[in-house]
Formats: C-alpha cells, structure tokens, sequence
C-alpha cells in the first residue's frame, strides 16, 4: 500500500484584492482518509480588509466584524505553510485563485514562499467527469455524493480532498500523480 498525505487548501476573500483573506483551512489527508482541518478566521491587513457586501452576503457570509479580532495572516501562517511543506501534494478545487491568494499574501508580509507541488480537482473534474453540466466544486461534490457548506473555507477544503479521492477511485489511481498521469496532466509547481 502506497502512503500517500495531501493537504486541500481553501481561501475566502473580504473583496478582490488577493491579500485579503479573511478564513483559510487547510485539510490534511493520509492514506484517503481525513486526519484534521484547521479553521482560522485571518484579519485581512490594512488597506486590504473592505468587506464587499456582494460576497458577505452572497457568498462566504463573513464581515468584518467576524475577523476584526482575528489574527492577521503572519500568525497563523507557520502553522498552515507547515502542513503544506509536509504533505506529498496540495490540492485545491480553482487552484489557480487560492495559490493566487497565498502567494500574493506571503509577498504581503515578506514571509518566503514554500516549496510544494499542487494540482487543481475543478481542471482534473473536467478530464475524469467530462459529462458534468460544469466542474464547480457544489457539482463535482454533489455527482460524489458529499454534502457541505458551500464558500466556508473548512468544508471547500474537505469538499476538495474528498473529490480528488473519488476521482482517483474512478481513475483507478492509487496517488495524485497516477491520476494526473492518466489525464495526461502535471502538478504545478509554488
């Protein structure tokens, strides 16, 4: 049996700067099965922490008033980039916006980048389930059966693990890497 880790990455934004997260998690997998997810409610810094009403009443639900005694991203940042840098992949469902985030936010704050590899579920969903109406994530995990609160960054994270794993069923893949294999994709690098 191959041992295999994956931390799922999510990220909700205040507005449409790529600096103001305001939740992240982080859900890590060993072996297909969940092991943790961490929430953290992030303080977006100053000149980035607008709320856009648009997206806290439409989509995540946050304000400000939810994160303005939370911690800043440089805080919970050592305990996030650390299950990144062990995981054998990072995952995210739209990689491209929250790999967008967490860079962007650790040039914010000078802090270095890690070295990791991720793969995106929403552009592995199109090559596994072609014949889904669309590959957002409430449609890939609603053709795998799992239910969770859209927009709130813990269950998107697990929503996204939890749809690589069924791909990786599906494909009959044993990793990440035999699945993109299969697909004749790559993993990216950070």
């Amino acid at each position: 049996m191959i041992t295999m880790k994956i931390a799922s990455i999510d990220f909700e934004t205040a507005n449409h700067s790529r600096v103001s997260m305001c939740a992240a998690s982080v859900a890590v997998f060993e072996d297909g099965e969940l092991m943790e997810s961490p929430y953290w409610l992030v303080k977006p810094p100053k000149g980035h922490g607008f709320f856009l009403p648009e997206w806290t009443e439409d989509c995540h639900g946050l304000s400000w008033f939810d994160v303005q005694d939370a911690p800043e991203f440089s805080a919970i940042a050592p305990e996030l980039l650390e299950r990144l840098t062990k995981a054998d992949i990072v995952v995210a469902h739209n990689a491209k916006f929250d790999v967008s985030v967490l860079k962007q936010t650790l040039d914010h704050f000078h802090l270095p980048c890690p070295d990791f590899q991720h793969l995106c579920t929403y552009h592995l969903a199109a090559q596994v389930w072609p014949d889904l109406p669309n590959h957002r994530l409430n449609t890939v995990a609603a053709h795998i059966g799992h239910e969770f609160i859209h927009h709130h960054a813990q269950s998107d994270a697990e929503a996204a693990g939890r749809v690589l794993m069924a791909m990786m069923k599906h494909a009959n893949a044993n990793t990440p890497r035999e699945l993109l294999q299969k697909t004749g994709m790559e993993p990216k690098c950070f």
